[in-house]
């Protein structure tokens, strides 16, 4: 089952220009986007099967009708 490596990190503010340890764990493709100078935060490493990250992005979404569509009101 393929995975994904993911880690806290230490990010700069773009505003304030404050550093930070991000909330919850990114990749580093994700944190190097956000912050060229990103830095993980040792300790914080986390391997996650790939289903289980996108099960979690999808969780907000409501299931559709039977019929793909819109259901009766």
């Amino acid at each position: 089952m393929p995975t994904i490596e993911l880690w806290h990190w230490r990010v700069r503010d773009r505003v304030s220009g404050r550093r930070y340890v991000t909330r919850y764990p990114m990749s580093e493709a994700n944190a190097l986007d956000f912050d060229p100078c990103a830095e993980r935060l040792p300790g914080s490493w986390e391997l996650r099967p790939l289903w289980q990250a996108a099960h979690r992005r999808a969780d907000h979404q409501r299931p559709m009708a039977a019929g793909g569509g819109v259901g009766p009101r």
